[in-house]
Formats: structure tokens, C-alpha cells, sequence
């Protein structure tokens, strides 16, 4: 899939404390996998962000902004965003075996056409591009579309160092709520977020409780919302 906005905000985790947040230099494996999910998700599946390839050349821009507290009081903040985005996007899907209950709705080829069919009328919800303000536009691409895209950084080596890669959720109430921050490298624009042979960092974070969705709409309905294929 390609995403394209003016503006994108990553928020590097560092800069959170004070006035003004700065963001990454390149999107997150977690921030792609939302983009991913608001295209189309469901218990049945767990969309798997594989790689981002970064077309235009990275740059940025700063806003002042009157941030308004709860005291109705209004204090003078700042934001330093990348802009002119234009990426790609590698993702598969796979069984969300953590529910078993769902092993009547895994028809391939029908979640996958659900998809496409949603990438082609520019996605199901608005896509943010890491905050509210900052709205991309989806659009299908195919694997060759996305192999033969030329980028602004092809032949070209970039190591950007430990950033955060994603949230590793557990799948039951008694296991640790952890994230994960890896070595990101961008190869000719390229991202490969696969972490095999890759230096990361885990973080437990807390006791993460949550609730199964009791009722499920099955694929084959979810398929006939979308009509024909055109």
C-alpha cells in the first residue's frame, strides 16, 4: 500500500517531557501496523508490517501551537514534524491463533480481498499519520509497484541508531505489557522491520488486562459490505 500526507508526526519518546515534540526520522513499525489496522482488522487476523520504503527525502518542519490545559489557561508549544511523505508499505497478514474460537472465519482469500477492495476505495477509516491533525491518503499498490519505485535514497546506507519499534501486547492477563526498541537501518530506502539477527531492547511496562470481542461479523458478510469488486 502507499500512504501519502503533508505532514507526518513520529514523536521520539525523548522528547516527550518538555514543550515541544520532534519526530522520528522515519515511521515506526508500530505506527505502520495502525495505518495497516485501520484499513482493515479483525480478531481473526494480525496484519504484519514487513517493510517501508521511503520515497522522498526526509525532511522537516516546525509549528507553534497554543496548546489549551484544563484550566482553560493556554501555553505556547512546538512541534517539529517530517514533511512531504510518501511511503510504501510491505505488510502480510497472519492467524490469530490466540483464538480459537475464530478458526470458522480463516478464509484466506477472502480477508485478502477484503483488504484490497478497501486500499482501492482509500481505505475504511481516516488514516492519522501519528497525530489527530496530520491525515494521510491510502492508496493499492502491487509488489511490483512496490519493488521498481525509485526513491530518493537508493544506493545509500542510513543507521538510525535504537528507536521504538512496537508494543509487544500479551495474550493473556498474566503476562507483561513490554515495548520494544530496536536498530533500525535504511538500506536504498528501504526498512526491513523483521527482528532476526537484529540488537533490541524489551521494556516490561505493566500488567496489560484486556476483553475478547464476544461477537465477531463473519468474513463472508464483511466481504458482501463491499459489493462487487469493480
Amino acid at each position: 500500500m502507499k500512504v501519502s500526507s503533508d505532514y507526518a508526526l513520529w514523536t521520539d519518546p525523548a522528547s516527550k517531557g518538555g514543550g515541544e515534540r520532534i519526530s522520528y526520522p522515519v515511521p515506526t513499525a508500530q505506527a505502520l501496523k495502525g495505518i495497516v489496522d485501520a484499513c482493515y482488522f479483525k480478531p481473526t487476523i494480525v496484519n504484519v508490517v514487513d517493510s517501508v520504503k521511503i520515497v522522498n527525502p526526509i525532511m522537516y518542519k516546525s509549528f507553534g501551537y497554543r496548546a489549551l490545559y484544563h484550566d482553560m489557561s493556554a501555553g505556547l508549544n512546538h512541534v517539529t514534524a517530517l514533511s512531504q511523505i510518501e511511503y510504501l508499505i510491505k505488510f502480510h497478514f497472519e492467524w490469530n491463533y490466540d483464538r480459537p474460537d475464530l478458526e470458522h472465519d480463516r478464509n484466506m482469500k477472502k480477508h485478502e480481498s477484503i483488504m484490497e477492495r478497501s486500499l482501492k476505495k482509500g481505505g475504511r477509516r481516516d488514516v492519522f499519520l501519528g497525530v489527530r491533525e496530520f491525515i494521510g491518503d491510502v492508496e493499492y499498490i502491487d509488489e511490483y509497484q512496490f519493488t521498481t519505485c525509485k526513491t530518493a535514497y537508493d544506493g545509500s546506507s542510513i543507521d538510525f541508531g535504537y528507536m521504538f519499534h512496537h508494543f509487544d501486547y500479551p495474550n493473556n492477563n498474566q503476562k507483561k505489557f513490554k515495548s520494544i526498541f530496536a536498530k533500525v537501518k535504511m538500506e536504498s530506502g528501504v526498512i526491513d522491520f523483521s527482528l532476526d539477527g537484529v540488537d533490541y531492547i524489551e521494556n516490561e511496562l505493566s500488567t496489560y488486562n484486556f476483553k475478547k470481542n464476544k461477537t465477531v461479523v463473519s468474513v463472508e458478510e464483511e466481504l458482501k459490505s463491499y459489493g462487487k469488486e469493480e
